[in-house]
């Protein structure tokens, strides 16, 4: 419903089609659209459907910078990233540093295997650089 909780009724989601992609219980506007998941200590999350993942390494980070970097991945069956695009929606900077570590750290990222996944399987990762 277009007006409610400050929607504007445009869809939001990375799978296409109409409508809004998550799960029932989820919050509108959340950065992930499925259950996903954090990692250790809260500054890497993921989305990939009901996959979960078997490494998603930590990015590079010696700048004085910091924000959330959203990273759209491409996952194939075997559970390898084959693409991976920063700065999609729900990031907060659009530092190229910071994208570029993300991106290089999502590529090395791995998740379960599963034959009846589509050839190229969309999520992302999220990536919270926080100074230290």
């Amino acid at each position: 419903n277009a007006g409610e909780a400050g929607e504007t009724g445009t869809s939001e989601g990375v799978a296409g089609g109409e409508g809004n992609q998550g799960v029932e219980t989820g919050t509108v506007g959340a950065p992930n659209y499925g259950p996903g998941g954090g990692i250790g200590d809260g500054t890497i999350s993921f989305s990939l459907g009901d996959r979960n993942y078997r490494s998603i390494p930590k990015p590079l980070y010696d700048y004085q910078k910091e924000g959330k970097v959203v990273v759209e991945i491409s996952v194939n069956r075997a559970g390898v990233v084959t693409d991976a695009f920063p700065g999609v929606k729900g990031s907060t900077t659009a530092d190229t540093d910071l994208w570029r570590e993300a991106k290089k750290a999502a590529l090395k990222a791995t998740f379960e295997s599963n034959n009846n996944a589509p050839l190229l399987q969309k999520g992302t990762i999220t990536y919270i650089f926080k100074l230290k």
